[in-house]
């Protein structure tokens, strides 16, 4: 061969040879770059994946937040009622009790001046009689008069079903001189009178009654003067409404 022919051999797979790197490097720079992709499409669908699931997780939470919205409404507008109600209730009961001082304030005016006063203070009505009208000094024995004003007592039970009655005996702080141990049980004796005479004597329901006293410890004026004990001597009865319903209405559960 000679050395022209040689030279252009050598030439020749030379080429060859490098054309063939190139393409190996090309296919492996191709391979990798596959894989690279291979890689982020496998990332990519991980991510979607998870999007799914978040989507998902969000349509489960917005479900239960809609169904919890709509409780929390429903309970805002059942409260509301509740209000309203109870509100309307108090309103009824004042208007009702403040009627009822007026017309037992009329029906006790013939007693006014033996010492029987009637107002109206916080949805209750107070009736305060002296203990001239309605028992002898140092005692629990009760005078017609006193038993006379009681008819009306016994008339506002009969007629207002919702009322109850709470009886009070107060006294002065002079010393009981016999028959009892003290002033205080003299004054929840009174009380007790006063009720056997309702239940007894006018039919009343003991159940709407209650009885207690307080002796000496809820003065309204000085005991150091006459005039101041012989108003501390008195019994003091009060009319209350019927707060259960108001109480049932506050305690209502809703969720029935």
């Amino acid at each position: 061969m000679s050395t022209m022919k040689k030279a252009m051999f050598f030439l020749f797979v030379t080429g060859a040879l490098f054309s063939s790197c190139v393409s190996k490097k090309k296919l492996e720079a191709a391979d990798q770059q596959i894989s690279s992709l291979n890689a982020h499409v496998d990332s990519l669908g991980k991510a979607n994946q998870d999007y799914q699931q978040s989507i998902a997780q969000l349509k489960t939470d917005n479900a239960r937040f809609s169904s919890e919205a709509e409780a929390c409404t429903k309970a805002r507008e059942a409260y509301r009622a509740r209000v309203a109600a109870f509100n309307q209730t108090l309103t009824e009961n004042g208007n009702s009790m403040e009627q009822i001082k007026a017309k037992i304030a009329a029906s006790l005016s013939a007693f006014k001046d033996a010492g029987i006063s009637t107002t109206y203070k916080n949805g209750l009505v107070y009736i305060s009689m002296r203990d001239q009208l309605m028992f002898p000094s140092g005692s629990a024995k009760l005078d017609d008069p006193g038993r006379q004003a009681l008819s009306v007592i016994a008339d506002a039970l009969a007629e207002y079903k919702h009322l109850t009655v709470y009886v009070v005996g107060n006294t002065d702080t002079v010393k009981v001189a016999k028959g009892f141990i003290d002033n205080w049980s003299l004054s929840t004796e009174r009380a007790n009178t006063i009720v056997r005479v309702l239940r007894d004597y006018y039919g009343a329901d003991p159940s709407r009654i209650v009885a207690a006293g307080r002796g000496k410890y809820d003065p309204i004026a000085d005991n150091a003067t006459p005039e101041g004990r012989a108003q501390n001597r008195r019994t003091d009865i009060i009319l209350n409404p019927d707060l259960s319903r108001i109480w049932g209405l506050m305690m209502k559960d809703d969720s029935k």
